[in-house]
């Protein structure tokens, strides 16, 4: 399954932020740009890219040290990082030490950066969480066996607004929903259904189709308001309740 890389680009020049996210985004890239290590940072906290492409010349903080704190996230040990600087092919040492996947130095041709964009993004598989990588979804599903219970059990605690809740937050803690929402299976599926179908090979079951399947109007109206909003798992008072179990009945 051919998925759209999502990168990082960090650089204190708004000019080559701009070329890199012209460059990148057509060729058929989601881009998101950060003018500092701390901007870069605070998108890190929330979200893990496929790759990052850091400048190392910096004001606030440079990308050397910044490169550094990636890498101590076990989250994003090994997210692809390509470092890219005009401070001179001395800095290629220490951007290897620490962890750095590939040296360029400015300025860099777009049909270069490309190329080797497209090649550190060249492996078949799946990024698990913690960055192990697997080369199929069979692997995915036997990692995912072991974060889950046993498959009847599962069922019973989604259907229980506490229980889904502490699934949820341990899943979460583990990196499995990012994992499994943005990079191993995106769309318009409900995580129950994404985990069943790795973990216990159910059939996956659109968004809507399981719209369809509830017939109370109130209970739909709070569907209509989960899809909208693209919330995780629906949890709250019994008439939520009542909706989960129309749900994953």
């Amino acid at each position: 399954m051919a998925l759209v890389a999502r990168l990082l680009v960090v650089d204190d020049d708004p000019r080559i932020r701009h070329l890199l996210e012209l460059l990148l985004s057509g060729a058929g890239h989601q881009v998101v740009l950060a003018d500092s290590a701390k901007a870069a940072l605070e998108h890190l906290r929330k979200e893990t890219p496929d790759l990052i492409l850091l400048d190392i010349m910096m004001p606030d903080m440079d990308g050397l040290t910044l490169l550094g704190r990636i890498r101590a996230v076990r989250r994003l040990a090994k997210v692809p990082v390509i470092m890219f600087t005009g401070g001179g092919k001395e800095l290629e040492g220490p951007s290897r030490a620490l962890g750095a996947d590939l040296f360029l130095e400015k300025p860099v041709s777009g049909r270069r950066l490309k190329e080797v964009v497209e090649n550190l993004l060249a492996w078949e598989g799946y990024v698990l969480p913690g960055g192990e990588r697997v080369n199929s979804l069979e692997e995915v599903g036997s990692r995912l066996r072991h974060a889950l219970p046993e498959e009847a059990r599962f069922k019973l605690l989604w259907r229980k607004t506490a229980s889904r809740r502490a699934l949820l937050q341990n899943l979460l803690a583990k990196g499995w929903t990012e994992a499994l929402l943005r990079r191993i299976l995106p769309g318009e599926y409900d995580l129950y259904d994404l985990l069943g179908h790795l973990a216990f090979g159910w059939p996956l079951v659109p968004l809507r189709e399981r719209a369809a399947r509830v017939q109370d109007p109130r209970l739909a109206s709070h569907l209509e308001a989960y899809l909208e909003e693209k919330r995780l798992p629906l949890e709250g008072n019994g008439l939520l309740e009542e909706l989960a179990q129309a749900l994953y009945a």
